[in-house]
């Protein structure tokens, strides 16, 4: 698993977000998706996004800064069953969303 996640307010975390349209999906398919987990091939299937892409804006990785990944802004939770990880919006994600959408 990753290190802890950075708690950033969520104005910081919302532009972080709002700058990277993959992070800004993957953030929205997890939101529709809530309270299930899922895995980055899913993901990638059903945003049209490729794998290797959601997994840099899930971990950080290459152009993904890895300070502003969605695990480590703590708003995606990463669970491993065996050798898999899957992904699912963490509480404070989904506070995060909710709030924005009532503004």
């Amino acid at each position: 698993m990753l290190g802890k996640a950075k708690k950033t307010g969520f104005g910081d975390v919302l532009v972080s977000i709002r700058k990277n349209r993959v992070r800004s999906e993957i953030l929205m398919y997890l939101y529709n998706n809530y309270p299930e987990t899922s895995y980055p091939a899913e993901i990638a299937k059903d945003t049209g996004i490729d794998k290797t892409n959601i997994i840099k804006g899930l971990r950080g990785a290459g152009r993904f800064d890895v300070a502003k990944s969605l695990l480590r802004q703590g708003v995606v939770d990463e669970m491993e069953q065996g050798d898999e990880a899957y992904y699912r919006l963490s509480e404070r994600g989904k506070s995060m969303i909710e709030s924005r959408q009532e503004a």
